[in-house]
């Protein structure tokens, strides 16, 4: 069993229970009070990738505006 301390409205998961319990940033745990003195940790949800790189590609970033046109030549030319 690892401690922790409680600061600040905060609690401080260490190292070696995140890492046993796969956890990352962005997942969602949920802490059962079984009594007085202890708790239970659950995740409740994977923040996996597939499911980030499908909300960013809901509002992609803005890259700015092309300048300028490129002919086939100009693309497929070979460079010295």
């Amino acid at each position: 069993m690892k401690e922790t301390r409680y600061h600040n409205d905060k609690i401080y998961i260490p190292r070696e229970v995140k890492e046993k319990m796969g956890l990352r940033n962005g997942d969602r745990i949920t802490i059962e009070v079984t009594n007085h003195s202890e708790a239970r940790i659950k995740v409740t949800e994977r923040d996996e990738a597939t499911k980030r790189l499908l909300e960013s590609l809901k509002s992609p970033p803005s890259l700015g505006k092309i300048k300028g046109t490129l002919t086939r030549r100009e693309i497929y030319e070979d460079t010295p």
